[in-house]
């Protein structure tokens, strides 16, 4: 059964399909967010594999949230890579934009977007690969 507050990351998975924009650098630790109330958030995840380890990230309320096993029900026919997108409105003045993924394969890619521009990518290789975004 799939939690309720997965849901979404099948809402926007055909949209986004498997594209993802390339990497960008990584902020500095404790940067300040990058999101704010009304903002639009986007977070995308990316394997080679379409049943997946932990996935962790901030609701729209800042508050984190987990799933055990993060299933990616979209495929791109091009890449053959699996994705998920979970889509929302910051409801706080300085929304929290870190994202954690677990590949079940050797490919985990993150893409967080604000207003559809791109905060941070990541993509990383090897088995059981674990990928952070944390745009700042």
């Amino acid at each position: 059964m799939t939690p309720s507050f997965a849901r979404p990351l099948i809402l926007l998975a055909l949209v986004l399909g498997g594209c993802a924009p390339p990497a960008v650098a990584a902020p500095a630790p404790g940067a300040a967010p990058t999101a704010h109330r009304g903002d639009r958030i986007a977070i995308t995840f990316v394997s080679d594999r379409q049943h997946n380890g932990p996935s962790r990230w901030f609701d729209s309320l800042n508050r984190p949230r987990q799933q055990t096993d993060t299933v990616l029900p979209a495929q791109s026919s091009t890449t053959r890579l699996w994705t998920s997108s979970l889509v929302y409105t910051a409801q706080r003045p300085a929304q929290r934009l870190t994202s954690t993924f677990t590949t079940g394969g050797g490919f985990a890619r993150c893409v967080v977007l604000v207003n559809d521009k791109v905060r941070d990518a990541k993509t990383v290789a090897g088995k059981g690969a674990r990928v952070t975004c944390a745009p700042g």
